[in-house]
């Protein structure tokens, strides 16, 4: 994930502000929040941190936790070997619920699993159900490309309109892979916006697939003219691959 920058309380609640799209009171009760947290285990510790993740699973297990987290390994891109824990679909309610297990799951995770990592950072982040292609079992894919891409200040709502230009147009051929769009609403830079393609098996890679839906859905021109409004915004993107380790996982 991208390094925080601190900046001025006051800034930041002011680009906070500009930079977020308007919801109504009804979209905040929906379960579109999402934790991902990504975990690097120190040098040499990687098996041990595997076993000490399965056992802070398996306590988790045993108290009967109704906050479950998927456990994916990063197969490439800059951070192989990195582990991406997730869990999906929350309401802000679920988060207070939850306060008080997650102060003791925390201390466990201090006491049992700390010791084997080296850095830990994660965030919070709104699903964008109106740009995703959701498939009726996302956990049945035990693969996904995962992209953060990072914005100019206050040009999110510029991002967004084009953004839904190319979904829009997707979503006419069922022949486009699964998309799950999120927007980052905690816990790093403002502008941040999460894409993750699941997919089943490597011949199904959905770079292919979302070439192959956009040249049947829209004429190349115009969609060479969203792609360059997009880049004028974009700051960066980085891509990675991720397997799903139920082994590690937990699902109440």
């Amino acid at each position: 994930m991208y390094p925080s920058i601190r900046t001025a309380a006051v800034f930041a609640l002011t680009l906070g502000l500009i930079s977020s799209p308007a919801i109504s009171q009804d979209e905040t009760v929906l379960p579109t929040y999402t934790s991902v947290y990504e975990v690097s285990p120190s040098p040499g510790h990687a098996l041990r941190f595997e076993e000490a993740l399965e056992q802070h699973m398996e306590w988790a297990r045993q108290q009967n936790s109704n906050w479950g987290w998927d456990v994916f390994e990063i197969l490439a891109g800059k951070r192989v070997g990195n582990y991406l824990l997730v869990s999906r679909n929350h309401t802000w309610e679920d988060f207070d619920e939850n306060r008080e297990f997650a102060t003791s799951e925390m201390a466990m995770w201090r006491a049992k699993v700390s010791e084997h990592v080296e850095s830990f950072e994660g965030g919070i982040y709104k699903m964008m159900p109106d740009f995703s292609r959701i498939p009726d079992n996302v956990e049945a894919y035990p693969f996904s490309k995962v992209s953060f891409f990072s914005m100019l200040p206050t040009s999110t709502r510029s991002y967004r309109s084009n953004l839904r230009k190319i979904n829009d147009a997707l979503k006419t051929q069922e022949s486009a892979p699964p998309a799950l769009w999120y927007q980052q609403v905690g816990g790093g830079d403002q502008g941040t916006f999460l894409l993750m393609n699941p997919f089943k098996n490597w011949v199904d890679w959905p770079n292919e697939k979302s070439s192959q839906a956009m040249a049947r859905a829209m004429d190349p021109e115009k969609t060479m003219a969203i792609v360059d409004e997009l880049a004028k915004v974009i700051l960066g993107e980085e891509t990675s691959v991720i397997a799903l380790r139920p082994d590690l996982s937990y699902r109440p």
